[in-house]
């Protein structure tokens, strides 16, 4: 029988926040290193790893090359434990990069016959299957309209797993509808449906590309397990990370991993409460010399990210610059604390905007509420323009939203293009 090991979106590489973003990418390392960990303490004789291998916008050739050794470790270490290589499977996630350039070449090499790149062939219209004991496994690349190319493969697929008596395993990277949750702005063409699974001969359906914890699904006999991220996203996630260890019943069980930073996450103030700015000065620091002392308790290092609600009768942004230094003082005495993160959604009470009610969303509306700007409109718009970009190529998978850091630039210049106006209509 075959013990199998399952991760994915392990993202390689990653280094957003770009302010902390030495410690994100030593925190993707750590967590991978950490997965390797488990399967040779597991001693499985298949490795999974179900797409988003690298954070190709981000990655360096030594993030390759550090993948590449902890590949070769985990065989060589199995090999050691029993007598035998595990194989590692390869799917092509959607920060992986395209078929034609995809970053699963970095790891690949002649000599490495246990690395088995896979998921492309079938988007192309061929078979392709693999068999690791009793079991098949069979995969799909990740593709932005994979809704309507399922229907298009999905002969290929059933053709793939011909012939083979059960257990048979699809692994996927794109979202499932009816099993995820999927986030806001993800369009009904880029995931499954529970429905394309039904009537396919497999037993077993590991899906990449959440990053949340979820625990497996039965449903008209068949198995669904989301493989997990096994590091946070981003500083705004909370919950465990880990990897999925299947026994050789094909049982799943959770393996979290303990990451290299603890990330917390705190919420000071509410949206519909108005506060003095001195109680968000101090319950702030309160907040943050509470996770020091636990941090030192624990003998870790963490990272706090706090978001302020609410609004206040004094300007908004005073309050950063009342709490950087003296945050900035907590952590050089407590290196414990390597970042602290704030996100200011606090409001002005004086200041409320009514946006015109019309018939039109995006640009055309941006264009619309910009108008009173007069001649300084047309920059107003292409603001708008390249934050509609940014937001495309950065934002959040899971939130939709741009990092405090990637945000700050455009909020910096929407304030210059506000006072410009002002002092016109002086």
């Amino acid at each position: 029988m075959v013990k199998i090991g399952v991760f994915s979106d392990t993202h390689v590489g990653n280094s957003t926040p770009s302010n902390i973003g030495d410690l994100r990418r030593q925190a993707y390392r750590h967590a991978f290193t950490e997965a390797i960990n488990i399967f040779i303490q597991e001693g499985v004789n298949c490795v999974v790893h179900a797409g988003d291998l690298f954070e190709k916008k981000s990655m360096t050739p030594e993030d390759s090359v550090f993948v590449k050794k902890e590949l070769q470790r985990l065989v060589d270490s199995i090999r050691d434990k029993t007598g035998s290589s595990p194989t590692i499977f390869l799917l092509r996630g959607n920060h992986d990069g395209t078929a034609e350039q995809n970053t699963l070449g970095y790891v690949e090499h002649p000599l490495a016959q246990y690395l088995k790149p896979f998921g492309d062939k079938i988007l192309h219209g061929e078979t392709e299957a693999y068999d690791v004991g009793d079991i098949r496994i069979v995969g799909i690349s990740y593709h932005t309209y994979i809704e309507t190319k399922f229907k298009e493969i999905k002969p290929i697929v059933s053709q793939s797993f011909a012939d083979h008596k059960a257990p048979n395993i699809l692994v996927v990277h794109n979202f499932i509808k009816g099993y995820h949750n999927i986030p806001p702005g993800i369009p009904e063409y880029n995931a499954y449906t529970l429905d394309d699974f039904f009537d396919l001969p497999v037993q077993l359906v590991i899906a990449g590309h959440y990053h949340s914890k979820l625990d497996p699904m039965k449903t008209k006999d068949k198995h669904f397990l989301s493989s997990c991220a096994t590091e946070a996203e981003d500083l705004g996630d909370v919950g465990e990370h880990g990897l999925w260890i299947l026994d050789e019943d094909l049982t799943p069980r959770f393996e979290a991993i303990k990451p290299l930073h603890r990330i917390r996450n705190i919420e000071v103030g509410k949206e519909d409460a108005t506060r003095q700015q001195d109680w968000f000065v101090e319950t702030v620091l309160a907040e943050v010399k509470s996770y020091v002392s636990l941090l030192q308790q624990s003998s870790s290092q963490g990272i706090i990210r706090i978001v302020l609600s609410g609004r206040t009768d004094s300007e908004p942004y005073a309050i950063e610059k009342t709490l950087e230094p003296k945050i900035a003082e907590i952590k050089q005495a407590n290196p414990q604390l390597v970042h602290c993160e704030l996100v200011n959604n606090v409001q002005d009470i004086h200041r409320t905007v009514q946006l015109p009610a019309v018939a039109t969303s995006g640009i055309d509306y941006a264009a619309e509420v910009l108008k009173p700007l007069g001649d300084l409109h047309p920059e107003g718009t292409k603001l708008v323009e390249e934050i509609q970009l940014t937001l495309d190529e950065k934002a959040s998978e899971k939130t939709q939203q741009l990092t405090p850091s990637d945000r700050q630039p455009f909020v910096q210049r929407w304030i210059e293009l506000l006072e410009k106006a002002e002092v016109k209509a002086l």
